[in-house]
């Protein structure tokens, strides 16, 4: 029988990000995937600025953009009638390039990275897994069993007892369930959803097409939006080469979609014939759910299992990323032994807040596409088209949507009374209040304010009592002091940010209650 303190299941981007996160911290971790290869029909296909700042604590983003689509050109949304008819709108974001390149007439158009040292980057859930995969087996504190999944589970209560297909059975102290939305453990436990559920039918067909480019003639874009009647979906590019995918909208739920012919729905989307090879064709549907609870007993859940997401404006995944970046440092604390009893709660009270924002915000943008859509059925004319098509565009400025959750009324954040900034989808108000993400900044010596924290609490700021009364706590603590050209920005000489990169408190000068401040923020 094997023992681990952590059991994880499912080896998407979620569980995976899990237990690098874990194995950093030097916390031994078991990873279950009933997968041997990775995922073939990507349903996922962009990372938000939010989960590239994250992976850029283990070095992870250049990796990343080895492997993401080639973006030299620029990040592109076209929108047309038909493919190769039409275009009404191209929407433009910068590209990876020029991103990395810090280029200064970029970042001046582009407002978006004033708030993060990254943009979009489109690579879909076949690519990033590997890259994941290999920076996972270097770390000798995470284990992977690919190949087996869970067959039952009982929480006994000083820890969980697990039975794999394989006939192991292991036992962990904390079992996180990542094994998406159709959850084998949160079934098990009973756990319902919340929210407006499962939405409209869509069918998505994976295709290999070395013509498509040139059956269009518009160039490598990331995203292609076809409205016109009958044909209403869009183009996402997988690897910006030979591999594209189709979701097409407005599937009749009455009609049973087999009977389909895929080429012709490809053709009639793009407007003429052209060659595709139709490598995988999917049923799903649109979805705003979240689990009704996260935690029970020893069990907990993130990614997919806690909450489903209409796929427009790529925060599913990033979300799935964000649970287990707030989680890792919660169970390392809890397993070391300093964590009070309120910091695993505090998991579920800070997250299911963010899921349940971004779950509205996604079937948001599907209802305006799809009232464009139905406009666009009705035959109007194209003028009128491209400024409805404007208006819809907007939901693409979503740095806000990736950067600008926060954790309000946690009970590990200590508030300093003052108003909440804006929570804006489509822009992000830089601040230290606290529970918000610590913002970006530039700094003189190339580094971002982000590098300044680690995978510890980190004061900032002459504050040596507080970094007593957290080792007091057993936390681990670093302290620094604040760049001068990051002063005013950060608007408070002295900040406590988290583990996860959150801050947890900020004020004036060393607090006089840093026991209360210390106690708070270690759930105790």
């Amino acid at each position: 029988m094997t023992h681990v303190p952590v059991l994880i299941l499912g080896g998407g981007p979620v569980g995976l990000t899990l237990g690098i996160d874990l194995a950093h911290r030097g916390i031994p971790a078991l990873l279950v995937e009933e997968r041997t290869e990775p995922t073939r029909h990507p349903k996922a296909t962009l990372l938000g600025a939010r989960s590239m700042e994250l992976f850029r604590r283990w070095g992870l983003d250049e990796a990343v953009y080895a492997a993401c689509m080639p973006q030299q050109d620029g990040y592109f949304i076209l929108f047309t009638d038909t493919l190769a008819g039409q275009e009404f709108l191209r929407f433009t974001s910068p590209a990876v390039d020029r991103i990395r390149a810090r280029d200064p007439a970029t970042i001046a158009r582009f407002r978006e990275l004033q708030w993060s040292p990254y943009g979009k980057t489109q690579i879909g859930q076949q690519a990033l897994e590997p890259v994941l995969l290999e920076h996972a087996r270097g770390l000798s504190a995470l284990s992977m069993r690919h190949g087996a999944k869970l067959e039952s589970f009982v929480d006994e209560g000083p820890r969980v007892r697990a039975t794999l297909s394989t006939g192991e059975t292991i036992t962990a102290d904390w079992l996180v369930a990542c094994d998406g939305g159709a959850s084998m453990a949160r079934r098990q436990l009973g756990i319902g959803w919340i929210g407006r559920g499962r939405m409209r039918s869509n069918v998505s067909f994976l295709f290999r097409s070395p013509d498509f480019l040139a059956a269009h003639g518009k160039g490598l874009a990331n995203l292609y939006f076809v409205f016109t009647k009958g044909s209403f979906g869009v183009f996402t590019a997988i690897d910006g080469r030979e591999l594209w995918n189709y979701q097409f909208y407005w599937a009749d739920p009455t009609r049973d979609d087999r009977l389909d012919d895929p080429r012709a729905i490809l053709h009639r989307a793009m407007g003429r014939p052209f060659e595709a090879e139709i490598l995988a064709t999917t049923h799903w549907h649109h979805h705003q759910s979240v689990a009704q609870s996260w935690r029970a007993g020893r069990v907990l859940l993130a990614g997919d299992a806690a909450h489903l997401f209409v796929p427009t404006g790529g925060v599913g995944m990033n979300t799935g990323i964000g649970d287990a970046a707030d989680l890792a440092w919660k169970l390392e604390a809890t397993i070391r032994g300093w964590a009070g009893p309120r910091l695993l709660d505090s998991y579920e009270a800070e997250r299911k807040p963010v899921a349940w924002r971004n779950s509205v915000i996604s079937p948001n943008n599907s209802d305006r596409i799809d009232a464009v859509m139905a406009e666009a059925a009705t035959g109007i004319d194209a003028t009128r088209l491209t400024e409805r098509l404007r208006w819809m565009a907007r939901q693409f400025n979503s740095a806000g949507t990736h950067l600008g959750y926060r954790y309000a009324d946690s009970p590990i954040v200590v508030p300093d009374g003052t108003p909440e900034p804006p929570d804006d989808p489509n822009q992000v108000a830089p601040s230290t209040w606290p529970g918000s993400r610590l913002p970006h900044h530039w700094l003189d010596d190339g580094r971002s304010t982000l590098d300044l924290v680690g995978t510890r609490f980190t004061v900032l700021g002459p504050a040596p009592g507080l970094a007593a009364a957290l080792r007091a706590c057993g936390a681990p603590v670093a302290e620094a002091a604040i760049p001068p050209e990051a002063a005013t920005f950060f608007t408070a000489p002295c900040l406590l940010v988290r583990p996860d990169g959150h801050v947890a408190w900020r004020g004036a000068a060393e607090p006089v209650d840093a026991a209360v401040i210390a106690a708070t923020v270690t759930g105790r």
